[in-house]
């Protein structure tokens, strides 16, 4: 099962990073890819895994509030991305969904 994440940050400079971090922490020990800028697939074993990135993801942005959005896709089974990407990234979009 994969998910798909994708967020944007209205601060600049340090703060941004920070924030940016704080949204990548969420992500961090799963599998993932980013085949563009803040757009992540996320492969995860669960649901329960799923709601426990939510509720991360929703931390951060109580805590900077109007200072970043996100979407979070629900979980998905199998499918197949189309687009344009350096020819390298399909392995590892495959990877995290089939």
């Amino acid at each position: 099962m994969h998910f798909i994440v994708s967020w944007d940050i209205k601060a600049q400079g340090t703060r941004k990073e920070e924030i940016n971090e704080a949204l990548k922490n969420c992500l961090k020990g799963y599998s993932w890819v980013r085949p563009l800028e803040s757009f992540y697939v996320v492969k995860v074993d669960s649901q329960a895994t799923w709601d426990s990135i939510l509720a991360g993801m929703v931390a951060v942005g109580r805590a900077y509030k109007g200072e970043v959005n996100f979407v979070l896709s629900p979980l998905m089974q199998g499918g197949r991305y189309n687009g344009w990407l350096p020819a390298s990234t399909w392995p590892e979009m495959r990877k995290r969904t089939e």
